[in-house]
Order: C-alpha cells, then structure tokens, then sequence
C-alpha cells in the first residue's frame, strides 16, 4: 500500500506478508499526524482479514510503536541489537484479529 501526495509523491507505505508479518509501515516526517500511515495500517489489517490471518506481527520501531498500540497491538518483547557499532531497539509486537473480530 502506498499513499501519495497531490504531485503524486509517496508520502507513506506499508508491506503485509504472506504470514501477517507488518514488514514496513513508514510515514514521511511532514505527513505525520495527518492519519494517512494509520489510514496505510487500517488498509493492511483488513487485506488480512480478507486473507483469513489469525495474527499480526511487527518489529516496531519507538516512534512506530504508539500507532501500533492505538491499534490493539500489544509489546511481547523489546529487541537490542547492534547494527555497525550503533545500539539501537525496537519492539515484537503482535495483534490476534480473532480476539479482536477482525
């Protein structure tokens, strides 16, 4: 899913897979608060419903991570690692749409 700008320029995207593994949810700096990454989110949740998914799951990032929780996700853990000597985190977290109805 992309969502683009009147020019016609993405302003934020977001990837579904196969498994319901959110692989990217991304908003350009000056689009975010206007509600088109959770307009991205609410999009992707539903193409899993139409796929049958019992479960959705991400790596959220800390600025990510507030939309994700407005959103019924919950944190199952958080992730430290070291990418190229830098120390950075993010967050498993999960939402089950059968708990939730879709």
């Amino acid at each position: 899913m992309v969502a683009v700008d009147e020019a016609g320029d993405p302003v934020a995207y977001g990837d579904l897979e196969a498994d319901g593994h959110i692989d990217h949810l991304y908003c350009r700096p000056d689009a975010v608060g206007t509600g088109v990454a959770s307009a991205i989110y609410d999009r992707l949740e539903s193409a899993a419903v139409e796929l049958g998914l019992q479960l959705l799951y991400s790596e959220a990032s800390e600025a990510a991570r507030r939309l994700f929780e407005q959103k019924g996700f919950v944190v199952e853990t958080r992730r430290d690692f070291v990418i190229n000597g830098v120390a950075i985190h993010n967050y498993r977290m999960t939402k089950s749409l059968a708990a939730s109805g879709g």
